[in-house]
C-alpha cells in the first residue's frame, strides 16, 4: 500500500506543482473552444444565407414586371435636311464665271495641284453656312465652312491645293460630307492613287 501512496504523493507534493494549484483537464477545454468556434462560423454562414434569401420588395418586383415587351421604334434623324444643297461633286477645276465643276472625277493623282468640292445650291439665303468634313480612310482629316454673302448663289466650292510643286497628296479613300447650317445634306467620295 505504501507503494501506491508514494506513486500518488510525488505529483501532489512535487516542487513543480504547488499544493493549492489545480491542473485543468487538457482534452475538455480544447474541445469546448473548437465547438464554440465552429458554432460561431456556422452562425455567421446561416445569417449570410438568410440575408441572401431576403425576398424582394414589391417595388423591385413591379419594376421587373413593368419592363416593355415591345421592340422600341428606330431613332429618327436629328434634323430634317433643309434641301439647300442639291449635289456635291469633286473635280480638277471650276468655271470662273459660273462656279460649276470642270472635269468632275472620282480619281486623282498624288501630284494633282487642285481638288475642288463643288456644291450646287437652291434657295440659299444670305447668311446660310455651307461646310464640309473630310475623311481619309475613314479617319477625320479636316473641315471648313463658308457663309453665303450674295443672294441667288447657285454654287460654292472648297479647294485643296498642294503647297508647292514637290508636295504630294496622301494615297487613299477620301470622303467629303457637306452640311447646310450644321445639318447633313450630301456626301461624295474620291480616291487618290
Amino acid at each position: 500500500m505504501e507503494e501506491n501512496k508514494s506513486a500518488i504523493s510525488p505529483i501532489q507534493n512535487s516542487p513543480e506543482v504547488p499544493n493549492n494549484a489545480t491542473v485543468p483537464p487538457t482534452g475538455s477545454s480544447k474541445t469546448r473552444l473548437y465547438l464554440l468556434g465552429g458554432f460561431g462560423v456556422f452562425l455567421l454562414i446561416f445569417i449570410g444565407y438568410l440575408i441572401a434569401q431576403k425576398p424582394r420588395s414589391t417595388t423591385q418586383t413591379q419594376q421587373i414586371i413593368a419592363q416593355p415587351t415591345v421592340q422600341p421604334k428606330p431613332t429618327l434623324p436629328r434634323s430634317k435636311a433643309p434641301g439647300i444643297i442639291i449635289s456635291v461633286v469633286v473635280a480638277k477645276g471650276i468655271d470662273s464665271k459660273t462656279g460649276e465643276a470642270i472635269k468632275p472625277t472620282a480619281t486623282f493623282l498624288t501630284t494633282d495641284k487642285n481638288i475642288y468640292a463643288v456644291t450646287t445650291l437652291q434657295n440659299a439665303k444670305v447668311g446660310t453656312r455651307i461646310e464640309y468634313v473630310r475623311y481619309l480612310n475613314n479617319k477625320f482629316l479636316d473641315n471648313r465652312s463658308i457663309k453665303i454673302t450674295k443672294s441667288n448663289t447657285n454654287n460654292t466650292s472648297f479647294v485643296w491645293t498642294l503647297k508647292n510643286s514637290t508636295a504630294t497628296r496622301p494615297v487613299g479613300q477620301y470622303k467629303v460630307k457637306v452640311y447646310a447650317n450644321g445639318i447633313f445634306e450630301k456626301e461624295t467620295s474620291y480616291t487618290v492613287l
